[in-house]
């Protein structure tokens, strides 16, 4: 498992993650503080906070 971003993501943000080696949303494993909404864009995956009143801390790694 490859540590692929980690940090905080503020009330009503979103954390990027580039497409780079053909990896989807179905190939990550994210560990999380709180409630997210993942969608997956053709160059890019999307991690929205979905929390009303927090700030969420994410870790997002790839699946073995």
């Amino acid at each position: 498992m490859a540590l692929l971003k980690q940090g905080a993501i503020p009330i009503g943000r979103m954390l990027f993650i580039p497409k780079e080696g053909g990896i989807s949303k179905d190939d990550l494993e994210i560990e999380s503080s709180g409630q997210y909404e993942v969608s997956e864009m053709p160059d890019r995956i999307v991690i929205k906070n979905a929390e009303c009143c927090r700030a969420i801390m994410v870790k997002v790694r790839t699946k073995e």
